[in-house]
């Protein structure tokens, strides 16, 4: 895919690069085929092209993707804000302190695919997500209303 990128100078520059996904704000949600029998056969823990780009659909719901999607009335903003955050915070002095971490790397990048790529440990990876960030485990319990540790459970004693 050809797209224009703007340097640190203000000049773009027109750029060829191979993407697994994309989500656009009002149109569609375009997915690789390749990208996605990778991650179906790889077993890669936490990587999941699918629900990667459906985060940010969801987060595209109430304007920009900002890693803030329109939560439930149930669930309390700042609370969300503040486990996120933190978090988000947490992820990237590891990984500017060259730090080992558990997490995608990619996840620093900005909130909005922070957002993606830990929905993708919630579903794809619960263990290492209730593990390295337990109080984004909860919001997201709540925010998708699941629960898929519970379910992992469920499905290894069956």
């Amino acid at each position: 895919m050809s797209r224009d990128v703007k340097d640190e100078y203000g000049i773009v520059h027109q750029t060829d690069s191979i993407l697994s996904g994309e989500a656009w704000s009002k149109g569609p949600l375009i997915l690789s085929w390749a990208a996605i029998q990778h991650d179906m056969q790889s077993g890669q823990q936490g990587h999941n092209v699918i629900i990667h780009e459906i985060a940010h659909k969801l987060d595209m719901l109430n304007g920009w993707a900002d890693g803030v999607p329109p939560l439930h009335l149930d669930m309390k903003g700042p609370q969300w804000t503040e486990a996120l955050r933190s978090a988000y915070h947490h992820l990237q002095q590891r990984i500017e302190h060259h730090h080992r971490v558990c997490i995608n790397p990619y996840a620093a990048s900005n909130p909005a695919e922070f957002f993606a790529v830990i929905s993708e440990y919630f579903f794809a990876a619960p263990t290492i997500l209730e593990t390295q960030f337990p109080d984004v485990y909860k919001q997201f319990q709540l925010y998708y209303q699941q629960d898929p540790l519970k379910r992992q459970l469920v499905d290894g004693n069956a």
